[in-house]
C-alpha cells in the first residue's frame, strides 16, 4: 500500500492532467450529444425565372451586360 501512495505522490501531476483531458473529453461529448437534437430551420429555394417575363435593369448596369464585356477574351483568342 505504501509503494502505491509513493507511486501516487510521485505523478500526481500526470494524473491531474489525464483527469482534466477525460473530463474536458466528457463536457464536450455531452455538449454534442445535446445540440444534435436542434433543427436547422428549412431554407426555402428560389423559385426559378419565368421565360415570358421581362427582367427590368438598372440602366447603370444594362451598359455592363452585354456579350462584349461578358466574353471580352474571346475576341483576342480569334485574331
Amino acid at each position: 500500500m505504501d509503494t502505491l501512495i509513493d507511486f501516487l505522490l510521485n505523478n500526481y501531476i500526470w494524473f491531474l492532467v489525464i483527469s482534466l483531458i477525460l473530463i474536458f473529453a466528457l463536457i464536450g461529448y455531452l455538449v454534442d450529444a445535446n445540440t444534435n437534437g436542434e433543427k436547422k430551420p428549412k431554407i426555402k429555394p428560389i423559385a426559378p425565372l419565368q421565360e415570358d417575363k421581362k427582367i427590368e435593369v438598372h440602366p447603370s448596369v444594362e451598359v455592363y451586360t452585354n456579350d462584349d464585356f461578358d466574353d471580352p477574351l474571346i475576341k483576342d483568342k480569334n485574331a
